[in-house]
């Protein structure tokens, strides 16, 4: 089947559902806020804005990695992952309505902490934050215009690949960068007095395995649907580098809880004390642990021994498992730290919020589709 830019768009059915739930997840955030203790909708929409904005940024972040590496996989998967970069316009927008919460999500901000007081303040983190995201966008959309433009044959030259490969430099850095910063910054801050030299990297190795992970599925799907052709091989290399950030998601952590656990030193043990041996903090913990490693780790060892499967499903499964642990872990890392009564934040109003920002997503995402989404077969 050759696709066309009406196969590319999604029905107007479901764009009206996903506006809906938007309009829906911004009724709950703006309920929220408005209540006497406006903690758990700042909480929930710190959570999910880490979470969709992690996502989206990945796909390019992959993409520029092909890019640098010269991958043989199908061309297609590179510009499948791409897609995700549609929520970034939205995403920064986002971002900048999080810095009306920070006096509710950050306590240095009405209670400076000296020893930190250099770093932890609202114009320099407001200026390193949000400066970082708006490069790290910029590129991202820069480069994946570049590379779409290719398609278009608007960019064959060796100037152009040489201006691609710039800016797939350029993204791979700030990517890393950025999302340490996201780790440290609007993470590790909500307890000021604690700290951790590996939570940035703990943070963009979590990112690049729920990220690698969309991409794989987000293949399965094309597929599907009948707008690119990518071959097992291929789904089975992205399986390969999700498989890779499993491992390396448990490492890190476990890596930060050795020291932290030898080291014995109170002022850091206090964080996974409260997580980990607090209900409802600790049963959240196991199933992250059991969900979102243990069975992934034990499918993708299997499925990666062989030749690669045709069939899908069974990906699929694990993949939304990882997600799911993924989202409890950003909760995990968020909650504890505003909430003292120790409350599993998960009513109405969160579930809302969070359908919301899917709904944001999807919406990004199906704008970029309806642009490009008849040049993703092409195998240029």
């Amino acid at each position: 089947m050759t696709p066309t830019a009406s196969t590319a768009q999604p029905p107007q059915g479901s764009q009206a559902v996903l506006v809906a739930l938007a309009v829906a997840g911004a009724g709950a955030f703006v309920y929220g806020i408005m209540q006497p203790q406006p903690t758990r909708a700042w909480g929930m929409y710190l959570v999910n804005l880490l979470f969709w904005s992690s996502l989206a940024i990945t796909g390019p972040a992959l993409a520029g990695m092909m890019q640098l590496t010269e991958a043989r996989w199908s061309p297609s998967v590179k510009r499948i992952a791409l897609t995700t970069a549609g929520f970034l316009p939205i995403s920064f927008v986002l971002f900048l309505i999080l810095f009306a919460g920070r006096s509710v999500l950050y306590p240095w901000v009405t209670t400076p902490v000296p020893v930190k007081a250099a770093w932890l303040n609202v114009p320099f983190m407001s200026l390193r934050i949000g400066l970082g995201v708006a490069l790290l966008y910029w590129v991202a959309l820069r480069f994946s215009r570049a590379v779409f433009d290719e398609q278009l044959g608007a960019a064959d030259s060796a100037e152009a690949r040489n201006r691609r490969n710039r800016l797939a430099t350029a993204l791979l850095v700030l990517f890393v960068v950025v999302l340490s910063l996201w780790g440290f910054d609007l993470v590790m801050s909500l307890d000021p007095r604690w700290f951790s030299g590996l939570l940035g990297g703990y943070y963009v190795v979590s990112t690049l395995y729920t990220g690698f992970g969309l991409v794989a599925f987000l293949t399965i799907r094309a597929n599907a649907r009948g707008l690119t052709s990518v071959s097992p091989s291929a789904i089975q290399d992205v399986t390969k580098l999700t498989f890779a950030m499993c491992v390396m998601w448990m490492y890190f952590f476990f890596s930060q809880y050795l020291v932290i656990w030898y080291g014995n030193v109170p002022v850091e043990t206090k964080f996974f004390l409260r997580r980990f041996f607090n209900d409802p903090w600790r049963t959240m913990a196991f199933v992250i642990f059991i969900v979102g490693w243990l069975v992934p780790f034990g499918y993708l060892l299997k499925r990666l021994t062989g030749r690669p499967p045709t069939a899908h499903k069974p990906l699929v499964v694990i993949l939304f498992m990882g997600w799911a642990a993924i989202f409890l872990e950003r909760i995990l890392l968020v909650f504890p730290a505003l909430a003292p009564d120790d409350v599993f934040p998960f009513g109405l109003m969160e579930i809302l919020i969070t359908a919301g920002f899917f709904a944001l997503f999807a919406l990004g995402r199906n704008r970029f589709l309806s642009r490009y989404g008849a040049l993703l077969s092409q195998a240029k």
